[in-house]
C-alpha cells in the first residue's frame, strides 16, 4: 500500500471516528439534569462539597457527613464550575476520549477498521451516560463509568505496549493509569473490584518484560508496572493530608469499631436486613450512658429514615440506611462539633458495650468469612450464584435505561437552583400556576417587621401581592439583635402581563404611608442593597417563561436518547448470548494455539477473560449486597460495568469469526475439488 492510499485510509477512519463523537455531544443537546435535591447522603452532599471547594473550603464547616463519602467527584463538579464546562459536555467529553483510548488499545488486536468503527459507536452511544439514574443525575456514576474506562484503556496499552514501545511512551500510559485508578479510588468506594485485574495485566505484562528484554533492561520499565498501584496510595494520601489540614485527622478512629458493635449485637428481634431495632438500641441504652444521651434525636431520626427503605412504616430502619440515621441523630445530639468531639463519643460508645460484651451482658454475632459474604451454607451459596446470575441478566438487558425530563415539582424549586448553577446544566420544572415566584428573607433593621406591610411591586411601584412572613429560626441565630427576625421569611407568587421580555420587580416596606425601603428582585439576590437600612437574601427567583423556556429541547432530547436506549435494550440479550458462545468457540481455539505456542491469540483470550472476571467480581460484590444490606441490583450500581460487559461480548464475537471464517473458506475449498 503506498504512502498516499495509507493517509486516505487514515483520514477516511479518522473522520468516522470525529463524526461519531461529534453525534454524541449533539445527542446530549438539551438534556436535563435530574436534581435529587432531597438526597442529602448522596446528590445534595457532592454538590454542597463541590460548592465548598470551588469557594476554596475544602468541604466546609465540620458535620456528620465528613469521612463518609468519597471526595472524587464534588471536586470533579467543582473544576468544571470554574472551567466554565456544561456537565453534559464535560462528562461526556471524558467518556469519548476514554472510548478513544480503549479504541486504540483494542486495535493492538482488531485490525479491521470498520470493525473498530462498529466497536466504537456501541461504547460511545450506551445510554449509561444519559440514563436518569447515571447520567442525568448529578451524582459519580456516569462519571465512574468514564474513568473505569479509561483505567481498563490504559492499563491494556500498557500490557501490549510495555515490551515494544519507547519508554517514555509507556511511562504516558502508566501515569494515566495512575492517575486514573487514584482519581476513582476516591471517587467511589467499590473500586476494589478493578484490583484484580489490574494486578494480573501488572504481573503478566511484567513476565512479558521480562522475558523479552535483559534483565538490566527490564528494571525500568518493571518500575513502570508500580505505578498505577503506588496513584492510589498518592491520592488517598492527598486527601488525607488535606482533611488533616482542614479538620485535624484524616477521619474518625472510633467510628468503625463502635458502629460495629451497634450494628452487630446478636438480639432476640433480629431479621434479615436489620441488625439494630429500635427495642435492640434502648436496650444498649442501658449499658451505655453515653449512648442514652442521643436516645430521644436516635428516635426521631430512625422514624424518619423508616419512611426511606425499602419497607416504609414497618417499624425498622434497614442497614442500607440505619448507619446513616445514626451519624444523623449523633449530630443533633451534638457529638459533631469537631473531629476530636466525634471521636472521643464513638470511643466512650463502643468502650461502654465493650464491656458490657466482655462481662456477658450483650452477645455480639458471630460472623465469619463465609458468613459475611453470603456463602455459610449451601442455601446461601445457591441464593449468591441465583443473584449473580440475576445481575447477569439485569445487565444483559439494558433495563431501564431510559431518559427522562425529570419533572422537579415546587418543593423541590429552590435546590435544583443551585444545582444549575453549579453544573451550568438546565433542569426540567413544572408548569407553575402563576408568572413569578420568589423565596427568600428580609429584614429591616431600624423598624420591627410585624409594623411594616411588604409588597412585590413593578417599575411603576404598582403593588403586585402582599407578602406575608413566616418563621425563621435560622436567620434569627445570625440577626438575634434585629427586632422580628425569627419571622421574615417568604414565599411570594405574582402574575403580570407585561411586552417587556425580562420586566424588573421590587421588594418595597411601607410603615403607614411611609415608604421605608425599595430593593429589585434578582436571580443572585436583593440589589441595591444599604445593610443599616435593609438586610436579606433571595433564596430563588423564578419565571413561568424562563423556567419552561427549554421545555421543548429537553423533549427532543428525550426522545433522541430512548431511541437509542430501545436499539441497546432490544439487542442486548442478542449481543449478550452471541459473546458467550463466541467466547466458548474461542476459547477452544485459544487453546489449540496455546499448545502450538501461538501466543497472540491467548493474549486476546487474556484480556477478554480479564474483563470478564473483573465484572464477575462487581456482580459478586453486588449481589452480596443485595442479599446483606439492601436491594442493589440497578444500573446505578453497576453503571461501570455496560461499557466493559459489550466490549468483551464484541470482542469474542469478532476474535471467534476471525478464528471460523479462514476455516470455513479452507473447508469450502476442499469439497469444491
Amino acid at each position: 500500500m503506498s504512502k498516499k492510499q495509507r493517509i486516505k485510509r487514515i483520514n477516511w477512519f479518522g473522520a468516522v471516528l470525529a463524526a461519531l463523537s461529534l453525534g454524541k455531544l449533539l445527542l446530549i443537546q438539551g438534556l436535563v439534569i435530574c436534581p435529587l435535591v432531597t438526597a442529602a447522603c448522596d446528590d445534595a452532599l457532592m454538590e454542597n462539597w463541590a460548592i465548598d471547594i470551588a469557594s476554596g473550603n475544602w468541604t466546609g464547616p465540620f458535620s456528620c457527613y465528613i469521612f463518609t463519602k468519597e471526595i472524587g467527584f464534588s471536586v470533579y463538579l467543582a473544576v468544571i464550575n470554574r472551567l466554565h464546562l456544561p456537565y453534559f459536555f464535560a462528562t461526556n467529553l471524558l467518556y469519548i476520549v476514554a472510548g478513544l483510548v480503549m479504541l486504540y488499545a483494542v486495535s493492538h488486536v482488531v485490525q479491521k477498521k470498520w470493525i473498530l468503527c462498529i466497536i466504537y459507536a456501541v461504547t460511545l452511544f450506551h445510554p449509561i451516560m444519559t440514563a436518569v439514574q447515571s447520567g442525568q443525575r448529578v451524582y459519580r456514576n456516569a462519571f465512574a463509568a468514564a474513568l473505569t474506562l479509561l483505567i481498563f484503556a490504559c492499563l491494556l496499552n500498557l500490557y501490549f505496549e510495555i515490551a515494544e514501545e519507547s519508554f517514555f511512551r509507556n511511562c504516558a500510559w502508566s501515569a494515566l493509569a495512575a492517575c486514573s485508578l487514584g482519581y476513582l479510588w476516591e471517587t467511589k468506594s467499590d473500586t476494589i473490584w478493578l484490583m484484580p485485574f489490574t494486578l494480573t495485566v501488572l504481573l503478566v505484562a511484567a513476565v512479558i518484560v521480562i522475558k523479552k528484554k535483559k534483565i538490566l533492561k527490564s528494571v525500568p520499565r518493571l518500575c513502570l508496572l508500580l505505578i498505577p498501584v503506588l496513584g492510589i496510595q498518592l491520592f488517598s494520601f492527598m486527601v488525607n493530608s488535606i482533611n488533616v489540614k482542614y479538620y485535624g485527622a484524616s477521619g474518625i478512629a472510633y467510628y468503625g469499631p463502635a458502629m460495629s458493635v451497634l450494628t452487630g449485637i446478636d438480639a432476640e428481634d433480629a431479621a434479615e436486613n436489620i441488625s439494630l431495632s429500635w427495642n435492640t438500641f434502648q436496650e444498649l441504652c442501658q449499658y451505655s450512658p453515653t449512648l442514652a444521651t442521643t436516645a430521644q434525636k436516635v428516635e426521631r431520626v430512625m422514624e424518619k429514615y423508616d419512611d426511606y427503605d425499602t419497607h416504609p412504616g414497618d417499624g425498622y430502619v434497614e442497614d442500607g440506611w440505619i448507619g446513616w440515621a445514626l451519624v444523623r441523630a449523633f449530630q443533633r445530639s451534638g457529638y459533631y462539633t469537631d473531629c476530636q468531639t466525634a471521636n472521643t463519643f464513638y470511643q466512650k460508645v463502643y468502650e461502654e458495650l465493650k464491656t458490657a460484651v466482655d462481662e456477658g451482658k450483650i452477645k455480639l454475632k458471630q460472623k465469619s468469612f463465609l458468613d459475611s459474604y453470603h456463602l455459610a451454607t449451601a442455601k446461601e451459596r445457591k441464593e449468591l450464584f441465583a443473584t449473580i446470575g440475576q445481575i447477569w441478566n439485569y445487565v444483559a438487558s439494558h433495563q431501564q435505561m431510559f431518559s427522562d425530563t425529570c419533572e422537579v415539582t415546587e418543593e423541590s424549586m429552590i435546590g435544583s437552583q443551585g444545582f444549575e448553577i453549579l453544573t451550568r446544566e438546565r433542569a426540567y420544572y413544572a408548569d407553575m400556576e402563576t408568572d413569578y415566584y420568589c423565596v427568600g428573607w428580609i429584614l429591616y433593621p431600624q423598624y420591627d417587621l410585624n409594623h411594616l406591610k411588604v409588597y412585590v411591586e413593578d417599575a411603576q411601584g404598582k403593588q403586585l401581592e402582599k407578602i406575608e412572613f413566616k418563621k425563621s429560626w435560622d436567620v434569627r441565630a445570625k440577626h438575634n439583635k434585629t427586632k422580628g427576625a425569627e419571622k421574615c421569611r417568604f414565599k411570594v407568587k405574582w402574575n403580570y402581563r407585561s411586552q417587556e421580555e425580562n420586566p424588573n420587580f421590587y421588594v418595597a416596606a411601607y410603615d403607614g404611608t411611609k415608604q421605608v425601603a425599595r430593593n429589585q428582585i434578582g436571580r443572585e439576590g436583593f440589589e441595591d442593597m444599604e445593610d443599616d437600612i435593609c438586610v436579606g437574601s433571595v433564596d430563588g427567583y423564578f419565571s413561568k417563561q424562563g423556567l419552561q423556556s427549554n421545555h421543548k429541547a429537553a423533549q427532543w432530547a428525550v426522545k433522541r436518547c430512548n431511541f437509542i436506549y430501545y436499539i441497546y435494550h432490544g439487542m442486548g440479550y442478542l449481543l449478550a448470548w452471541s459473546g458467550v458462545i463466541a467466547y466458548v468457540v474461542f476459547t477452544i481455539f485459544a487453546v489449540s494455539q496455546w499448545r502450538l505456542r501461538e501466543f497472540e491469540t491467548v493474549n486476546v483470550w487474556l484480556v477478554i477473560t480479564g474483563i470478564g472476571l473483573s465484572l464477575l467480581v462487581l456482580f459478586a460484590g453486588v449481589a452480596v449486597t443485595h442479599l446483606e444490606s439492601c436491594p442493589a441490583i440497578s444500573y446505578m450500581y453497576l453503571s461501570a460495568a455496560y461499557p466493559l460487559f459489550n466490549l468483551a461480548a464484541l470482542l469474542s464475537l469478532v476474535k471467534c469469526m476471525e478464528c471460523i471464517v479462514p476455516r470455513f473458506f479452507r473447508l469450502a475449498g476442499r469439497f469444491r475439488h
